[in-house]
Parts: structure tokens; sequence; C-alpha cells
């Protein structure tokens, strides 16, 4: 009997040891029917001569955890774990305790750290259940469009897969922050010409390698910078924003998407912050047959602010 694509189902734990594997999800993602974790075995060829043209037998190489979680949502209450998982430092206050005890406001920035958050990931596939200890989140791309959600794609590594008891998942409400509730900014100033925006992340994670006694890496680190690029469509009304690019002048780019009502008037809302950032394109061009460009452009450190992404979450979790 084949198995539908449509009933697997996705969740995950914050991993209370580092590599030691939880025994069940706390929570669950909605992703794409694409989404695959994917656990493999490398081969060692045998490469020498011996007077044939046929292979001898290889030997038992590497093997390598792996994956993406592709068309998740941009939800309020559930962005948090992949942002804290991607860029590895939070704080969390109560904008006010006092008149609204059940609103939480949480800022990521990106951390120096070389071991970044470990989750443990479980996949119920229909045909059998899995679980990923030491998963940890790579990179994160969000975008949004003029006419859709706002969504994420999540890039994982993880050390290994081994067989998981069956777990019930438990779906909220879907909650999506929407294109109508997307407000785009350049310099603080409001830009109603834009089209469309990406946002990708990477934190330069990698499998570690030692002669551990085991195929699987010891850990997944990260030895490198952060890359955090993007780009937006825009249609042309003015070139003041394309000559920033001509000078090779940082500029500020806030995203914001807001939300429901959480209690009183906050609502649930995930700011993103580009205090640099530098384009890299900025070509004349063509969108649906008006004059436009396709921006591309990386984000920079802001050396009086600290930092060259902040993301800031308005939800009603109490932390992460």
């Amino acid at each position: 009997m084949p198995f539908a694509t449509e009933n697997q189902k996705y969740g995950f734990k914050k991993e209370a040891t580092r590599g030691i594997a939880e025994a069940a999800p706390q929570k669950f993602l909605a992703v794409g029917a694409e989404a695959l974790l994917d656990y493999k075995s490398l081969l060692i060829a045998d490469d020498k001569i011996r007077g044939t043209k046929e292979s001898f037998p290889s030997a038992a190489g590497i093997r390598e955890g792996a994956g993406k979680l592709p068309a998740i949502d941009l939800e309020a209450d559930t962005i948090g774990d992949l942002l804290l998982g991607c860029l590895g430092k939070v704080t969390t206050a109560q904008p006010d305790a006092g008149n609204s005890p059940t609103v939480f406001r949480h800022t990521f920035k990106p951390d120096n750290r070389v071991q970044f958050p470990s989750f443990t990931y479980f996949a119920d596939l229909g045909l059998g259940v899995k679980r990923y200890p030491l998963t940890v989140i790579k990179k994160l791309t969000l975008a949004g469009s003029v006419d859709g959600k706002g969504q994420v794609e999540a890039d994982v590594l993880f050390k290994s897969e081994e067989a998981a008891a069956a777990f019930s998942a438990v779906y909220g409400t879907p909650k999506p922050l929407m294109f109508f509730q997307t407000e785009f900014k350049l310099d603080g100033v409001l830009n109603q010409d834009i089209k469309s925006w990406t946002l990708s992340i990477d934190n330069a994670s990698a499998p570690h390698r030692t002669l551990n006694q085991s195929r699987d890496a010891k850990d997944i680190v990260s030895s490198g910078r952060f890359t955090i690029e993007g780009g937006y469509e825009i249609f042309f009304e003015t070139e003041a924003n394309r000559q920033k690019f001509i000078d090779n002048l940082p500029q500020a780019i806030d995203i914001a998407l807001t939300g429901d009502i959480i209690e009183d008037a906050f609502k649930n809302k995930l700011e993103l912050s580009i205090p640099k950032a530098k384009y890299s394109a900025y070509a004349f061009g063509a969108l649906e047959g008006l004059f436009g460009s396709a921006v591309a452009f990386q984000a920079e450190l802001d050396p009086t602010l600290g930092y060259s992404l902040q993301a800031i979450l308005t939800n009603a979790v109490t932390g992460y």
C-alpha cells in the first residue's frame, strides 16, 4: 500500500542536552509537500588498478543528515523557534506587564557562538516515525509577495536518524501574516512601490567531524561568518534609492508584518530591521511591462547599533 505525502507530520523540541534525543515533539510545523529530512550513507570507492575495468567492493563512508522544510507560513506563534535556531540570541520582555500580561516581545540578533541551538526534529512519514537528534537550523529564507502569505524556508543539518514512537500533532488555527499586513520602509520612509521581497540568513553551520568512532558527525558547528542577504522588486518612481547603489552608500531596510490583536492594543507582529544594507544590484529593468528593478543587497554591521539584523517578534509566547 502506498503512502500519501499529505499524511506526513513534522514536529520538534529544543534539546535539554545537546545531541541527546528528546522523546517526543513539543511543537509542530505545517510545511510544504516538498519537505524532506534526508539521512544518507556515502560510499568510498575502490579505485585501485587490478587488471580489470570492473569495480571492486566499496567501503563505508560518512553519513550525512540535511534537509529542507519549505513553505512554512510566517506566523507569530511559530517563527520564534526558527529565528532562535538560526540567529542564536534572544532577549524577552513584556512591553506592559501590568495591563497586558499575555503580551511578550522577543528580540533576536545574530550571536557569535560556535554551537547554535540544537533541536530534535520528528517526522511521521506514514511509512514510519523517525527522529533526528542534534538538528541545527543553518539557514532561513523569508519571503513575501504582493498577493500571498509571508513564508519561510528552513535549511537544517542533523547528526543521525532514529526510530521514534508515534505522536499526535496539534495544529492551531492558521494565522499567517499576509501581504496586506506588510509595511516596507527604506530609510524609515514607507515605500508602496515594492512588489516582493526576500531575506536569507545563513549562520555558516556545518558538520564537525573527528575520529569519534562513528560515521556520523561529532557535532554541527559554525566556524564562519553570517551571510545575511536579500532582495526586493520595485517599480521605479524615483532614482533616489538607486543612487545609494551607485554611490556605495548603505540604506536602512525595515519590514513589518502585523497580525491580529493579542491583548489591548498589542498585535502579533514580526519586525525585521537591517540598519545598513549595501546594494549589490540595482539595474534598470522591467516588471510587468513597467520600469522597475530586481534589487539585491547584503546586510553589514552597524557599529553604532551593534548588529546587522534585528528581528523583533511580538506574540503571546512566554519565551524561547
